[in-house]
C-alpha cells in the first residue's frame, strides 16, 4: 500500500505533462535502461541473436539500442494513459481500413483481435473503442498489488473496454454474449502451461503460443483479425486490420494461431526493434512425450 501511495502521485504528475515532452523524457529513460541499468540486456541480446542468426553483431546491437528507445516510449505512453483523451488517441493512431471491422459488425459476426507486443498496443486498445459499434472486452493478467491492479483496470477501461481477469476467463468464455462484442487477446506471451500450448517454429525457435484466442473464436464463431500497428513517426501510428478467419470453424485446428504467428513474425522481421525483446519469450521448451515432440509442433495446412 505504501508503494502505491508513494508512486501514484508521481505517475499522475508525469501523465499531466504534454505528450511531446514525455517522448523527450523517454530518451533519458532509454539511456538509463540501456547504458546504466542494463535492463535485461542478456535476455535482449540472446533473443535477438537466436531470432536473427544471419545478422552481424553490429546489426544486433543497432536493433537492441533502438528497441530500448521503443520500450521507453511504451513506458511513457502507459503513464500518459492515465490522463490521455480520446481525441489525442485518434490523432495519434490512424486506422487505415476500419471498414473491415465494420463489415464484420454489419454481418452480425462476433469478433476478436489477436495482438502482439509490437507497436503501441495500449493506444491500439483505446483506438478500437471508436473503430466500430462493437462492445469491447479484453482478457488481462492481474498484478499482485491490488491497488495497482485497480488503477490499471480503471485506466485501461476508461474509454469503454470491459476488462476480464485471466483467472475468470474460463467462466466468461462459457457465457452467452448479449450483444456483438470484440475481444482483445494478447497472444504472444509465453504460456505457463506448455502442455496445452500450440508449438510452432517462430523466429527460428520452437515457440509455444496460448490457444485461448482461437478456442474462444471457435466457441462463439468469431471473425478473427490481426491489427498490424506500425509507427509512422514518433508517437504516431497506423493500424491495419488483416483478416485471419471470418468463419473459424471452417479451418483446421490450430490454423488460426499459426496464422497469427506468421503475421506477427513477418511484422517483427519488417520492424525488429518494435517488438518487446526484453520479454523472456523462450523460457519454456516444447514437451517431449515418449521421445517424440508434442504433436502440436507440426504446422497445420493454412
Amino acid at each position: 500500500m505504501l508503494t502505491y501511495y508513494l508512486l501514484v502521485p508521481l505517475f499522475y504528475f508525469f501523465a499531466a505533462l504534454p505528450t511531446s515532452l514525455l517522448y523527450r523524457l523517454a530518451g533519458v529513460v532509454a539511456f538509463v535502461l540501456n547504458r546504466i541499468v542494463g535492463y535485461r540486456k542478456a535476455v535482449v541480446y540472446s533473443n535477438l541473436r537466436n531470432s536473427f542468426p544471419e545478422k552481424s553483431e553490429d546489426e544486433i546491437k543497432a536493433i537492441a539500442d533502438e528497441s530500448y528507445h521503443h520500450l521507453a516510449d511504451r513506458v511513457v505512453e502507459n503513464i500518459k494513459c492515465l490522463s490521455i483523451k480520446q481525441s489525442e488517441v485518434e490523432r495519434r493512431m490512424t486506422i487505415k481500413n476500419a471498414e473491415v471491422l465494420q463489415a464484420c459488425y454489419n454481418k452480425g459476426l462476433q469478433a476478436i483481435v489477436m495482438v502482439g507486443h509490437i507497436g503501441s498496443w495500449e493506444f491500439g486498445g483505446y483506438r478500437l473503442t471508436t473503430a466500430s459499434k462493437y462492445k469491447l472486452f479484453g482478457i488481462v493478467s492481474l498484478v499482485k498489488n491490488p491497488y495497482f491492479n485497480r488503477m490499471i483496470q480503471r485506466t485501461r477501461g476508461k474509454m469503454g473496454m470491459e476488462l476480464i481477469p485471466m483467472n475468470q476467463s474460463k467462466e466468461f468464455f462459457q457465457k452467452e454474449l448479449p450483444e456483438l462484442s470484440l475481444g482483445v487477446f494478447i497472444s504472444d506471451q509465453s504460456p505457463s502451461n506448455k502442455e496445452k500450448a500450440y508449438w510452432t517454429k517462430f523466429l527460428n525457435q520452437d515457440t509455444g503460443f496460448f490457444t485461448g484466442g482461437e478456442r474462444y473464436a471457435r466457441l462463439h464463431n468469431c471473425a478473427v483479425l490481426y491489427p498490424k500497428i506500425v509507427q509512422t513517426r514518433r508517437g504516431h501510428y497506423t493500424a491495419e486490420f488483416i483478416m485471419i478467419a471470418e468463419r473459424p470453424n471452417e479451418l483446421p485446428e490450430n490454423a488460426i494461431t499459426e496464422k497469427f504467428a506468421r503475421l506477427l513474425e513477418q511484422q517483427i522481421r519488417e520492424h525488429p526493434a518494435d517488438w518487446l525483446w526484453s520479454h523472456k519469450r523462450w523460457k519454456h521448451k516444447p514437451p517431449v512425450l515418449s521421445g517424440v515432440e508434442n504433436s502440436h509442433s507440426a504446422k497445420p495446412g493454412v
